[in-house]
């Protein structure tokens, strides 16, 4: 066999490597998605316990034999698609930020408008307001990545109050959860809790990195073997 011939196996063999390791971590992505959306569906499930806890119709509805287990199991559906879409616009804001900044294309389109945009000189004489909207149009180019950041930080806090309200780390609530870490009584945290909190964060975000960084290897090497 001819070293081309050795050389195009082995980076065919490479690429079904790359594409096999990227559908499996989108296999693993859906089956984490599927995870992350239980709290949010225990989190609505219980909001609506408590905005429905005295309500004398549904009293009645839970008294009735059969109609009771057919509105229970329609509670059950809306909990989850109440809760797939709280979670579906989280993790959307939440990942926003990725999804920009690997565009290429919208990435040298915001450098060269922040390069080549005319910038305004803020002095101290200027009126306040004159001041703020100098500092606005500066910044115009890069305030959609700013923005998209600030948005992501104000909903990862959202979505850990959310998780840490279903999982959360030890018994006894906020106050509890400081005493244990001034004095330093690990023993008492629930780890398996944290670690669900952890996963429900983060897990989503970190595989479309990957996936992210599956395709560029990817793309890459097309570019490299199609030369």
């Amino acid at each position: 066999m001819s070293s081309g011939s050795k050389s195009r196996n082995r980076n065919s063999g490479t690429r079904t490597i790359v594409q096999i390791l990227y559908w499996v971590t989108v296999i693993v992505g859906l089956w984490f998605a599927w995870l992350n959306i239980q709290p949010y569906a225990q989190f609505v499930k219980a909001a609506m316990a408590t905005a429905t806890a005295d309500a004398a119709l549904i009293k009645l509805i839970a008294a009735i034999p059969i109609i009771n287990g057919i509105a229970a199991t329609i509670g059950t559906a809306l909990h989850w698609f109440v809760g797939l879409l709280i979670w579906l616009v989280i993790q959307t804001v939440e990942v926003f930020p990725i999804i920009l900044r690997r565009d290429r294309s919208f990435m040298k389109v915001l450098i060269d408008e922040a390069q080549s945009s005319q910038k305004f000189a803020i002095r101290d004489s200027d009126d306040p307001a004159l001041s703020a909207l100098k500092r606005w149009y500066n910044n115009f180019p890069t305030l959609t990545i700013t923005n998209a950041r600030n948005l992501a930080l104000f909903v990862y806090t959202i979505d850990f109050l959310i998780c840490v309200g279903v999982y959360p780390p030890c018994k006894g609530g906020f106050g509890q959860l400081m005493f244990i870490l001034m004095t330093g009584q690990w023993s008492l945290l629930d780890w398996g809790n944290i670690a669900l909190l952890v996963i429900t964060l983060f897990a989503i975000e970190t595989i479309i990195r990957f996936l992210f960084w599956l395709g560029q290897i990817a793309y890459f090497m097309k570019s490299a073997h199609s030369l």
